[in-house]
C-alpha cells in the first residue's frame, strides 16, 4: 500500500471510529451495554475489512470486491442478537441498539469503500431515527386499537372472566396463548386484542389490573 493509500486508509479509519462513536454515544446515554465502544469496533472493524479487501483485489487482480463484505454483513447478525432479550414477562427488549449495531457495520463498510456522502447521510439518518423519531413512534402507540399484553391471573375462571369482562367492552381476543410461570403458581397468559376504540394503553393496563383475579398486566 502506497503512502497516499494509507493516508487514505487512516482518513477512512479514523472517520468510522467518529461515526461508530456518534452512534453508540446515543445508546450509552440510555445506559445500554452495547453502547459507544461496541459500535467504534464495530464500525471501524467493518471499515477495515473493506479497506482490505479493495486492497487485494486490486493488487492481486483477482477476488471478489464484495466478499469479505458480505460476510460482514451476515457474521454481525450474531452480534446483534446477542443484544435482544426476552424478560421474565415476555417483553421483548434490545431491537433498537442489535439494529444499530448492524446499522455500525453498513456504515463502517461505507466508509471503508471511500463513498464518504451515503456514510454521512446513513450516520445521520440513523442517528435522526434513533433519538428523535422515537418519539413519534411514542406518539403512534400512544392510542391504538390493537394491544398485545403479557398477563398473570390466579385460576383458569379468572381468564373467563377476563374475556368476558373484553366482550362487554366490545373488544375482540384475536390470539392467545398460555405460557410456562416460572416465577409463581399463577397463570400467565399472553394475549393480542382489538378495541372497538382506539385507547391509551396505560389505561388499559390500569383497568385490566382492577379486575378481579387479575395480578399483573404488562405490554408487550
Amino acid at each position: 500500500m502506497f503512502t497516499g493509500e494509507k493516508s487514505e486508509a487512516i482518513l477512512r479509519l479514523l472517520l468510522a471510529m467518529i461515526s461508530g462513536g456518534i452512534l453508540g454515544y446515543e445508546r450509552s446515554s440510555k445506559r445500554i451495554d452495547a453502547g459507544f465502544r461496541t459500535h467504534i469496533i464495530v464500525c471501524m472493524s467493518s471499515c477495515a475489512i473493506m479497506i482490505t479487501n479493495i486492497h487485494t483485489y486490486l493488487f492481486y487482480g483477482t477476488g471478489d470486491p464484495m466478499r469479505m463484505p458480505a460476510q460482514v454483513i451476515s457474521g454481525v447478525g450474531f452480534l446483534g442478537a446477542g443484544c435482544i432479550l426476552v424478560t421474565a414477562h415476555q417483553r421483548i427488549k434490545g431491537v433498537t441498539t442489535a439494529a444499530g449495531i448492524w446499522a455500525a457495520a453498513c456504515l463502517g463498510l461505507c466508509i471503508g469503500a471511500g463513498d464518504y456522502i451515503v456514510a454521512v447521510l446513513v450516520m445521520a439518518m440513523v442517528l435522526l431515527t434513533m433519538t428523535v423519531l422515537r418519539n413519534v413512534d411514542d406518539r403512534i402507540v400512544t392510542k391504538t386499537k390493537y394491544m398485545r399484553l403479557y398477563m398473570e391471573l390466579e385460576s383458569v375462571s379468572a381468564i373467563t372472566e377476563f374475556i368476558k369482562y373484553l366482550r362487554e367492552q366490545k373488544a375482540r381476543v384475536t390470539e392467545m396463548e398460555t405460557i410456562d410461570n416460572a416465577v409463581s403458581d399463577s397463570i400467565a397468559i399472553v394475549i393480542s386484542i382489538r378495541l372497538e376504540r382506539a385507547d391509551s394503553l396505560k389505561n388499559v393496563i390500569a383497568r385490566c389490573e382492577q379486575l378481579k383475579g387479575v395480578i399483573f398486566a404488562s405490554e408487550l
